[in-house]
């Protein structure tokens, strides 16, 4: 009986110990799997990094065309259209950059311009291994009048911002006339509507702006015809009042050259007339006007380069008008015709709800 039991504990221990030498290899096999498994997915990211490496960098880029309608400029910058890329654009007044991140590597692209019309010139620069860096640089301010992006493409429309010249009439030791009733000079307020108009037009961010002067200085003819040629203006507005022995003649009115049988002066007299028209179209509403307000004279503020018109602004011989000229809300009703005018002049319609209008 004793033996028997002996016996029976033996053949347990002997069951215990096979089943875990059994637990031990398995787990040995699991690890042996494990490591097995490491192995390949080693030798598979080795195989990747390899064929990466191998393989050459993408064009990204596949051309850059810069074309011209008018006055409106179009840039289209072609891209692979099997890469993926994000755009981020910074538009400012002198010069555009834009960044361009892609999904994979990628060559520097040797295309670029130099001096083409308002554009300085325009190249890529390379950042890390997917990045490219387009800069463009302009001459004068610009604006941008859309941007798209499509799938492979960029489109970007800009122009230049029309510049005004305006010129307060008279100044310094030329006083011009002189009001009989309120006893200002037609100089000062040439000068303080010029500013004001200056003020109004940066305020729109549509043009750029020179003026002939801003300060009580005398400037002879033949300076303000320089300072007109040499501005790179879209557009001249000489400022004035009228004087006139019959002093119940009143309003304002618009003077342009007379015809001329220069091709480009007549170009330049054309939108001359144009804009006086445009005008005058809009004085009525805001403002009084002499009866044939768009006239014509052989002025030699009105001879340079750039269309030009000269704005008498009101009698100064007239009680009424010569009232009505040192009133800041008068003077806001003529800038605001202007401002309409201008829009219209440059095309800019869709504008025309950002003018307060006094009436």
């Amino acid at each position: 009986m004793r033996i028997l039991n002996t016996s029976t504990v033996l053949t347990q221990k002997i069951i215990e110990q096979n089943n875990l030498l059994f637990v031990i290899m398995r787990q040995e096999d699991n690890f042996a799997m494990v490591r097995d498994k490491v192995k390949v997915l080693i030798l598979i990211a080795f195989a990747i990094i390899c064929d990466v490496s191998a393989r050459p960098n993408w064009d990204a880029v596949e051309s850059v065309s810069l074309t011209q309608e008018n006055d409106i400029y179009n840039l289209d910058i072609k891209l692979n259209q099997h890469l993926s890329f994000v755009p981020r654009i910074h538009l400012l007044p002198t010069g555009l950059q834009m960044f361009l991140s892609f999904n994979v590597p990628i060559n520097l692209p040797h295309i670029g311009k130099r001096d083409h019309g308002i554009v300085t010139g325009y190249f890529f620069e390379k950042f890390g291994n997917s990045s490219l860096m387009f800069i463009m640089a302009f001459k004068q301010k610009v604006e941008f009048l859309k941007k798209k992006y499509t799938k492979n493409s960029i489109k970007i429309a800009f122009r230049k911002k029309p510049t005004i010249i305006i010129d307060a009439g008279h100044g310094g030791k030329d006083p011009g006339t002189q009001s009989p009733y309120e006893k200002y000079l037609e100089k000062d307020i040439a000068l303080i509507t010029a500013i004001e108009l200056r003020q109004a037009l940066l305020k729109t961010n549509h043009y750029n702006v020179v003026l002939t002067r801003d300060t009580d200085e005398f400037l002879s003819l033949e300076k303000r015809v320089e300072i007109a040629n040499s501005g790179s203006g879209d557009l001249l507005i000489s400022l004035h009042t009228d004087y006139n022995s019959d002093k119940s003649l009143r309003g304002m009115s618009v003077y342009t050259l007379p015809s001329s049988e220069s091709d480009q002066e007549n170009k330049n007299l054309q939108k001359s007339k144009r804009f006086s028209r445009y005008l005058i179209g809009y004085i009525p509403n805001l403002c009084k006007i002499k009866h044939q307000a768009c006239r014509s004279s052989d002025l030699k503020i009105l001879k340079n380069n750039v269309p030009s018109i000269l704005i008498e602004l009101g009698c100064i011989s007239n009680k009424k008008d010569s009232k009505l000229l040192i009133s800041k809300l008068f003077r806001e009703k003529i800038i605001c015709a202007i401002l309409y005018a201008l829009d219209k002049f440059f095309d800019r319609e869709k504008d025309f709800s950002n003018h307060a209008v006094v009436r």
